[in-house]
Order: structure tokens, then C-alpha cells, then sequence
């Protein structure tokens, strides 16, 4: 394994020979450009990076490797977020809605991964990295052949192995960065000595500004312990080795840590008291049986594609439009109406008891059809309760839906072609999801835009695989 330290101006690449043997520095390129200023900046970023890339293959071997990251805290953010016991049933939602008011419409330039150990239980810490910064740094590693394994900060490297009451401290050039996990949470402090940044400011925490005095951090002790590339390197191979829990910017979103235990995103239940929906599928059993074979015969139509991603026309059949109309609304409020009750509807379906029981599903518009290959009353084909169509005035291009998608997961896969709805110009985008959870999270983002509009869901047990059929209307 090859690793790499990201700094704002240097790309530094470390090996070790074995597990026993110290870590050492292979090579360090200067970026041409600090990445603290273009970080908003896409093409830029990505030919900074690959150039430095450049300059380190010219002498060393990268292709076919598997890398682990550590990117510096000055090029990252931090929050920290008090959130009740009450409102811990839905966590990764309650802190996603702190971090909205906090950023407000720079929020959807940030990727977030949150945790809580060492601390409170209603202190959770979250570390941003720009999307873009990410995703560039994602591609240009791949196009190398180097497999990223680990993108991982700093600060949650050098307080993975220190005591609540000690300070992990790391220096660039005259400045220091000093980082703790108390029983407040995360803090982090930066200063210098010397110069014009003269002084240490708290940049985030919740205790006291730190005092600190020279002498602390150039004298060995026990209470600021200072980390150099080479430590930092040795610890991030110690946490792989004993597969230590640590925030990781290549993992989906969302809270990875709680009390240093692995965490998934929380998913909400259906409430078993509530029997309307497994009534609703027990009315429809019988007049499925009737028009399933009409339905699978519409949707042979519509054929499944072998999905890899590529960003020129492909021939990818279109969802019909449904040519009849609804009083008062417009057609394009049509499709967004049903475009809603579909994605409501999987949800629901999807976090039931029922959904072992489902071999596969089927959305079109606000046509639902459910297969269990027997007979207990689940299966069927129905016509969904309609939304209201919510006020959204956001909008998101295609290739930053397909970036939020490959955010979450590097396995799903893609088709795109151009196209017109309504008469609008249109991209139709076709998401192949390889788990239920991952096909939610997609889901869940395409509702909050007012241009996106979900033509169809297919769902298949047999593989896990969901498909997600989406037009993409252009500003």
C-alpha cells in the first residue's frame, strides 16, 4: 500500500517495507497551485492534481495500488452539533439540518462524516471536504490505477491513538495546528509563534481557547505530543492494520462513529401499528393477478441496459409520458407530483417488515407492481395516493447529480443521453445502485430539487440492484 499526505500546497507519498519497519518518504511535489484557493474551482483542481500525479510517476510506480489518503485539516472544515437524545431517532437528518443552517446555500458544496466517541452522547463532530476537492482527487488517483482505500484527516489520525487529556500537534512551516477529543468534543486550535498569524485562535470547540506557550510544544511531554508526516503515516498504517474505526471521506456520508463502534446511516421503521399499507397490498392481491400480465407486458418496452458509465448519447428507451392530464395543474406539476409518491412510496416499502418477503418491484409514474412469488397477500399492482406537490426552488445539473451519486458509492454505474421533456431540453439519467440503502440516499437527494423528476424504480432481489430511472430538466 502506497501513502499519501495532502497538504495545501505538497503531495508527499510514503511506503513501508513491512509491517514492523518505520515508515519513509518517497517523493514530495509541490502543487502549482495552493488548493485552498481553487478549491470551487473543478477543471483547475483536477489539472493540479494530476499534474503533481504526473511528476510522482515519472519516478515512482502507481498504477495498480491501493493508497490510503491523509489530507490536512487547513483544508478542511469542522462543526460540531448538539443534538438531544430525543431527537437521536434520526440523527444523520437532525445533524444534516445543522449543518443546512449553518452553511445555508454553500451547503451542497460540502461532503460530511460525523462521529461522537470520548465525548458527550449529544456532541457530534463532523468533518467537510468540498465536493469537488473530493471528487478530483477520487478520478485522478483511479486514472493513475491507484485504488483509494483511505481518505482520511489529519486530526482523526493523531487523536486516534492519545488520551482524552492530551493535544495532538502537527506544523507546517511556522504554524501549528493543535487538535483534542475531550468530553466536550472535537477541538481544534491553530497559531504561531512568530510572524503575522502571531497567536492561537480556536477554530472550533466547545471549551476554552487553549494558552500555550513555546517551549510546550518544542520540550517533549506528555501533554502536547507532536506529530511529523512520518508519525502520522505510522499511525494511519496501525489504524488499518488493526481496523480501527476512523472517519474516512471514501465511506458514504453520514455518522460513521458512535462511541468508536462502525455506524450505519439510521433508517426509520414502519410503525407495525399501522396496517395500511399491508391492507392496501391485500385489496389489491386479486386485480394484480389480473393486470400484472398486461403491465409486464408495457414493460417489456423498456428494456434493462448494461450499465457502464459514459457520458456521450447512448441508446437508452425513454419512459413514456402518459399523455392525460389532471385539472388545475400543469403536466410537468403532474409528472413532479408522481415523481414525489413514488419515492414516498419506496421508501415506505423499502424500510417495511415486508421487504424480505418482495423478489421485486416495479414504479411507473404512480403505478406501483409488487412481486413475492407467493401467495400471502403482499404482492399485487396498485396505483399510489398522490403527494402534494412541495414548494423547491433549488436545481442541480446532471454531472453534479451523477458526482452526489458517485459520492456515495463508487459501485453505482451510469447512463446518460440527451433528451427533451415537455418540450424542454433534458438529460434522462439511468442510476444502477447495488443495495436498497444506497438507491434511498439518491432518493432522498433527488427530492430536494425542483428540476430532477424520477420516470421509474426497479428493484430485484436477486441482485440487490436498484435502478433508478431520472429526467433532468436544464436550466
Amino acid at each position: 500500500m502506497l501513502y499519501f499526505i495532502v497538504h495545501s500546497d505538497t503531495l508527499s507519498v510514503f511506503k513501508k517495507s513491512s509491517d514492523i519497519d518505520s515508515a519513509h518518504l518517497e517523493l514530495k511535489v509541490k502543487f502549482h497551485h495552493n488548493l485552498i484557493s481553487i478549491d470551487n474551482n473543478s477543471k483547475l483542481l483536477s489539472s493540479v492534481i494530476a499534474q503533481a500525479l504526473d511528476e510522482l510517476g515519472e519516478k515512482i510506480d502507481l498504477e495498480n495500488k491501493e493508497a490510503a489518503i491523509a489530507i490536512d485539516d487547513s483544508i478542511l472544515s469542522h462543526s460540531l452539533s448538539n443534538i438531544s437524545k430525543k431527537k437521536q431517532s434520526n440523527l444523520s437528518e437532525n445533524i444534516k439540518q445543522e449543518l443546512k443552517s449553518k452553511w445555508k446555500e454553500l451547503f451542497r458544496n460540502y461532503f460530511s462524516i460525523s462521529e461522537s466517541k470520548k465525548s458527550s452522547k449529544n456532541i457530534f463532530h463532523t468533518a467537510e471536504m468540498n465536493h469537488y476537492l473530493r471528487e478530483k482527487i477520487k478520478l485522478n488517483f483511479n486514472n493513475f490505477g491507484i485504488d483509494i482505500r483511505f481518505l482520511v484527516p489529519i486530526s482523526s489520525i493523531v487523536l486516534s491513538g492519545i488520551k482524552s487529556t492530551q493535544y495532538a500537534v502537527t506544523k507546517s512551516s511556522r504554524i501549528y495546528s493543535i487538535f483534542n477529543y475531550s468530553k466536550k468534543g472535537f477541538s481544534f486550535h491553530r497559531g504561531s509563534f512568530t510572524g503575522k498569524e502571531k497567536g492561537f485562535k480556536r477554530i472550533i470547540g466547545l471549551g476554552n481557547v487553549i494558552k500555550v506557550k513555546e517551549k510546550d510544544l518544542k520540550t517533549p511531554n506528555l501533554k502536547y505530543i507532536i506529530f511529523n508526516d512520518i508519525k502520522v503515516v505510522e499511525f494511519l498504517a496501525k489504524i488499518i492494520k488493526d481496523s480501527t474505526p476512523i472517519l474516512n471521506f471514501v465511506k458514504p456520508f453520514g455518522v460513521q462513529i458512535l462511541g468508536d463502534e462502525s455506524h450505519s446511516k439510521a433508517k426509520m421503521t414502519l410503525d407495525k401499528s399501522d396496517y395500511s399499507y399491508i391492507f392496501r397490498y391485500l385489496q389489491n392481491g386479486i386485480a394484480g393477478l389480473l393486470t400484472l400480465g398486461l403491465l409486464s407486458l408495457t414493460l417489456v418496452t423498456i428494456s434493462d441496459v448494461d450499465f457502464v458509465y459514459n457520458e456521450t448519447p447512448l441508446n437508452v428507451q425513454e419512459v413514456p409520458e402518459k399523455k392525460q392530464s389532471i385539472p388545475s395543474i400543469s403536466r410537468l406539476d403532474k409528472y413532479r407530483i408522481n415523481s414525489y409518491t413514488i419515492i414516498d412510496e419506496f421508501l415506505i416499502i423499502a424500510e417495511s417488515d415486508n421487504m424480505s418477503k418482495i423478489q421485486s418491484i416495479t414504479m411507473i409514474d404512480n403505478r406501483i407492481s409488487i412481486d413475492t412469488k407467493s401467495n400471502d397477500g403482499i404482492g399485487g399492482t396498485y396505483i399510489a395516493k398522490s403527494s402534494k406537490l412541495p414548494f423547491i426552488d433549488q436545481s442541480i445539473p446532471v454531472y453534479d447529480l451523477i458526482t452526489l451519486a458517485s459520492n456515495l458509492d463508487n459501485a453505482n454505474q451510469f447512463k446518460r443521453i440527451n433528451g427533451s421533456f415537455l418540450d424542454m431540453a433534458s438529460d434522462n439519467l439511468v442510476i444502477r445502485c447495488d443495495s436498497i440503502d444506497i438507491s434511498m440516499k439518491i432518493l432522498d437527494s433527488v427530492k430536494q430539487y425542483n428540476n430532477l423528476i424520477l420516470r421509474k424504480i426497479t428493484y430485484t432481489k436477486s441482485d440487490n440492484s436498484v435502478h433508478l430511472y431520472v429526467t433532468v430538466l436544464r436550466s
